[in-house]
């Protein structure tokens, strides 16, 4: 009787493990709402993560580059929304297997997606989680699964908080039904245990701004959270086709008034460096200070003084 009561407990605690390791694998992936980047307005878009293609967030009468640095945030967060999306829907449900350091989810995806997705977590020795998330077409259900996302987390004890870093493969992530506009690669490197930081650097991506429309191009975000509720985000941006540079340093507060400063550089023309104001959002992030539109003045902006981006020429 001891013999057997042994066994079950041995039973009972591999079990335990087994289902501790899922746990804790499933919780150390990141999710889309803990790397979001830029103003509230940016992230909230993230909401169905599975289905956000990106859009206009424009607000009528606000500032244009409150509204570009939004528009900016909204590119990287709908780029990491569909793949981290797609983490979470996978690792909802019970995994497919797992060993003592390993667990797979999938192949599977809800009756109505035209993809199915397979996720496999596996721990290190030191503690942190490699991941892997691979895809395929229901349309192609004979073709190889292909790398979505990899990445490392190193976990927090907190659900999906921690950091560690990851790369989207959007070439691959065109290979899937409903995808075919996705084009070239996204490194990320953040943490979100306290106030975000998140860095992003693009590679191969294709314009779809109606002014550069197609050209190729590659870009870096540098975006970190404030704890008031404000944040601090630059954007660098090298498009490639006409060997244009621009760098836009945008700044707000809890209350949502900030400043952009930016910089652009383009052959065979002037390289201007100029600086916009807006208020807060209760009086609707409008202009108070436009320095080429003449607008406002500078005493009106939230932060005094400029504050141009250094990374103008990290994107290659």
């Amino acid at each position: 009787m001891r013999k057997l009561l042994a066994l079950w407990c041995a039973f009972a605690a591999a079990c335990g493990g087994s289902a501790a390791f899922k746990d804790q694998a499933r919780d150390a992936m990141p999710d889309s709402t803990g790397v979001a980047m830029g103003p509230q307005q940016a992230q909230t878009s993230q909401s169905n993560a599975l289905t956000v293609e990106g859009g206009s967030k424009d607000v009528v009468g606000a500032d244009p580059w409150y509204n570009a640095t939004v528009a900016f945030a909204l590119s990287i967060n709908a780029g990491t929304a569909f793949t981290l999306g797609a983490v979470a829907a996978v690792t909802a449900s019970e995994p497919t297997s797992c060993t003592s350091n390993s667990c797979t989810w999938g192949p599977g995806s809800g009756a109505l997606d035209p993809n199915e997705y397979q996720l496999v977590v596996t721990q290190n020795a030191a503690g942190s989680f490699d991941w892997t998330l691979s895809g395929r077409s229901k349309m192609n259900p004979s073709g190889s699964f292909v790398t979505l996302i990899s990445g490392n987390a190193v976990p927090s004890g907190q659900r999906h908080r921690g950091s560690g870093t990851f790369t989207i493969n959007l070439d691959n992530v065109g290979l899937l039904s409903g995808r075919a506009t996705d084009k070239g690669t996204i490194d990320i490197t953040y943490s979100n245990v306290g106030p975000a930081h998140v860095q992003a650097n693009f590679h191969n991506q294709i314009s779809q701004d109606a002014q550069h429309l197609g050209d190729v191009g590659n870009a870096y975000y540098n975006y970190q959270a404030d704890i008031t509720g404000g944040g601090d985000m630059e954007v660098a941006w090298h498009d490639v086709t006409n060997e244009e540079r621009d760098d836009i340093h945008s700044r707000w507060k809890a209350d949502g008034s900030g400043r952009a400063d930016v910089a652009v550089v383009k052959p065979l023309n002037p390289n201007p460096q100029f600086s916009n104001c807006w208020d807060a959002a209760a009086r609707g992030f409008v202009t108070v200070y436009g320095q080429l539109s003449g607008v406002g003045s500078v005493g009106a902006c939230s932060y005094a003084d400029a504050s141009f981006g250094t990374n103008i020429n990290t994107p290659q």
